[in-house]
């Protein structure tokens, strides 16, 4: 148990690093590097199944909490582009992991797991439960994120520089109320609804761990916790509870780090460059396609494509003028049906 309390202690250092240094996804990227790193040398990281079922169960009750009574009324505005998004990004999948495990030393798994459009701390997770290279996977994640942080925003400003910014859709639900139940008196706090997510998303976790599918321990509580925030007002996951989730995954992933994640450093530069030309292809053809069938405006679209995090990409979208209501829509279910639905298909395919 010592091992365990000194490798979260370790991942939390290893947080407040990475925020110094402002690097993208600090509770993920500076647990996982500075686990990974002590652990070559002092071979002490350690973690017991309880506490990676709560860091990963609360990752999908995140995603789980995006998804709103009003998106649910929104999603028929949205369908089909979104449909046609999903099909892009999992053709992308399968191409760019098929070039990359031809290109270079990366097994068939890793590779299609590196190609996933998701998170660096949901895909991190999926790749610890597949069995596949997980240092690989969260160096090429990450590289993709960076990637996308650094370069998207310039690209999406030079492509839309003569774009009017986006109108509102009047069409759209901003607010909606969920329907009244009898356990509202007793769930009736911040604090109360943060603890009934998070034993929800436990307990959920836990049946997902037991029933033995790929990423089940992050997908089951993600759709649980997405049923009760369509239908209740029970479920809260604030950014401090995102935060903890993001150091345990990282420091569980970081325990996993071995001398070889880092030695082979050199051979992820090719297979990053091809990973952000596909998702540069991928962004274009969308984009251009959209605009064509008057789906979404050429800005919104670029946005709701590119392969970010939600939040992030939100958040830029916001300076240039976007439509963030169907940013924000299209990428959390993105981030939802790339946990739940990409692993499932990956494994068909191995």
């Amino acid at each position: 148990m010592m091992n365990v309390l000194i490798t979260i202690l370790v991942g939390i250092v290893g947080w407040l690093i990475a925020k110094k240094l402002k690097l993208p996804a600090p509770g993920m990227l500076g647990s996982m590097l500075l686990v990974g790193i002590t652990n070559i040398f002092f071979n002490y990281a350690d973690f017991i199944t309880p506490i990676k079922v709560f860091g990963v169960a609360i990752s999908g009750a995140y995603i789980g909490v995006q998804i709103e009574k009003k998106d649910i009324k929104n999603f028929k505005y949205l369908i089909k582009p979104f449909i046609i998004l999903i099909i892009m990004l999992t053709i992308n999948t399968f191409v760019a992991g098929a070039i990359i495990h031809f290109v270079s030393d990366i097994d068939w798994l890793t590779a299609l797991l590196s190609c996933v459009a998701g998170g660096v701390t949901d895909m991190s997770i999926v790749a610890m439960d597949m069995h596949a290279e997980v240092g690989t996977v969260a160096l090429m994640q990450t590289a993709r994120l960076i990637g996308v942080l650094l370069i998207f925003p310039y690209w999406i400003t030079i492509m839309t520089k003569n774009e009017p910014a986006s109108e509102k859709d009047e069409r759209f639900v901003q607010q909606t109320n969920n329907s009244k139940h009898f356990l509202d008196k007793y769930i009736n706090t911040p604090n109360k609804k943060i603890v009934f997510t998070l034993i929800v998303a436990f307990i959920f976790g836990y049946i997902g761990q037991w029933s033995g599918l790929p990423a089940a321990s992050m997908m089951v509580p993600m759709f649980v916790i997405m049923f009760l925030n369509v239908n209740t007002n029970y479920c809260i996951v604030n950014k401090k509870e995102k935060l903890v989730a993001q150091i345990l995954a990282g420091s569980v992933v970081g325990s996993s780090i071995k001398a070889s994640t880092f030695s082979s450093l050199d051979k992820t530069i090719i297979p990053v460059i091809i990973l952000l030309f596909s998702y540069f292809l991928v962004n274009f053809l969308f984009s251009y396609l959209c605009k064509k069938k008057n789906y979404l405006d050429l800005k919104s679209a670029m946005f709701a494509s590119a392969p970010g995090g939600a939040t992030d990409m939100t958040l830029i979208a916001a300076d240039l003028g976007a439509d963030l209501t169907k940013i924000a829509l299209i990428q959390a279910l993105r981030a939802a049906y790339v946990v739940s639905v990409m692993p499932m298909l990956i494994m068909m395919f191995i």
